[in-house]
């Protein structure tokens, strides 16, 4: 059976279709894709519990509605918000015997952490776990989903609507008009220097060269201005929003959801991390989902921010893994590396990038300040 590709319902998810005809799909592809027989999305009930909000399959009438036991392994794991321990979740009973199950975290922001499953036939002797070809694509359809449920509490369609006609008005107003202006003034030069008659003196050239690095210039600090101005909007939101809100982003350039671990109570990172941490880690994260989307050629991308104690030191890592081509070794100049080095050093940090099989990890680490 043909799959549906990640990049189409990532397309579809960010055009912005109803909410649970996007979700009922999602499911679908779960079971379809991964040859399941039931998909299940099992999400928090707002009264401590988690239950089956959707389902597809033979057994889907059956299923839906079902409550996950508090004391079982998956419950427990949606309790502690553990995305570990859900995708370490082997079987499940849902009130007819245990099931085979592979299974994915669903971090819904404000809606709670849910999960999404696909079930076996009964079992006794344990399931055959998921490869790694479909973990990928599990991990990527649980992402779709958290982002499709999180997109309405990003602010009114309106709104967004009007935010995005500023953003685009201040581009083409501003910097792109002068970048234009550099580009007519570029290539009248080059012409007149490939042309038969009269070269350009030298004046005319160091003058139209002039003009087209302060044109250059203008157009960078305009652009700028209007970074600036997006990120001043978000000083309010928690360090767990921003870096959603990147992961976001990052969504279009990659062409799929990159997955973004936290702690169990991400709330913590705010009062762990010194402002000034907190605004490395997210520029890190930034330029690491950049990186990949452009030198990578990834179809996962995975983003975790932790706090460990090591001694009596407490340290912030950041680590961005991707499955793609891996650092060509011919490339000697990295300044996205460079960048992600600095702002380790000033906080007695190191940056390392590590190769994997296939991929590369880029690790990030700083030490916190003590605690008062």
């Amino acid at each position: 059976m043909t799959r549906t590709r990640i990049q189409d319902l990532t397309s579809a998810v960010l055009a912005g279709a109803e909410p649970e005809e996007l979700l009922e799909l999602l499911v679908r592809s779960a079971r379809t894709d991964l040859g399941a027989e039931d998909a299940l999305l099992v999400l928090a009930d707002g009264a401590g519990g988690w239950v089956v909000e959707l389902a597809d399959g033979p057994s889907s009438s059956r299923l839906l509605g079902a409550s996950v036991p508090p004391a079982s392994g998956l419950g427990t794991a949606l309790r502690t918000g553990s995305a570990e321990g859900v995708e370490s979740i082997a079987t499940v009973d849902l009130g007819s015997g245990m099931l085979a199950v592979d299974a994915a975290v669903v971090d819904a922001g404000e809606h709670g952490t849910g999960a999404l499953l696909v079930l076996g036939p009964p079992t006794t002797t344990g399931p055959s776990r998921a490869g790694t070809g479909s973990r990928e694509r599990l991990d990527a359809l649980a992402a779709l989903v958290a982002l499709t449920l999180r997109l309405p509490d990003l602010g009114d369609a309106g709104e967004l609507d009007d935010e995005r006609g500023r953003i685009a008005r201040d581009l083409h107003d501003l910097a792109i008009q002068e970048l234009f202006a550099v580009g007519m003034e570029l290539e009248a030069l080059a012409q007149s220097l490939s042309s038969t008659g009269e070269p350009p003196s030298n004046a005319r050239i160091r003058s139209a060269v002039a003009a087209g690095v302060e044109g250059v210039e203008n157009a960078v600090a305009q652009i700028r201005q209007i970074v600036q101005s997006l990120r001043r909007e978000r000083s309010e939101a928690t360090l767990a929003e921003r870096l959603r809100h990147e992961v976001g982003l990052a969504t279009s350039g990659l062409g799929f959801v990159p997955t973004l671990r936290l702690p169990e109570e991400p709330a913590e990172l705010d009062r762990m991390l010194p402002r000034e941490i907190a605004e490395d880690v997210v520029a890190v994260v930034r330029e690491c989902l950049a990186n990949a989307a452009r030198h990578a050629h990834a179809s996962a991308v995975a983003v975790s921010v932790s706090v460990i104690e090591e001694g009596v030191d407490r340290v912030v890592q950041v680590n961005v893994s991707d499955n793609g081509r891996g650092i060509d070794p011919s490339v000697r100049r990295r300044s996205g590396l460079a960048n992600m080095s600095s702002r380790a050093r000033r906080h007695s940090g190191w940056v390392d990038a590590i190769s994997l099989e296939p991929g590369t990890m880029i690790s990030w680490r700083v030490t916190l300040p003590p605690e008062d």
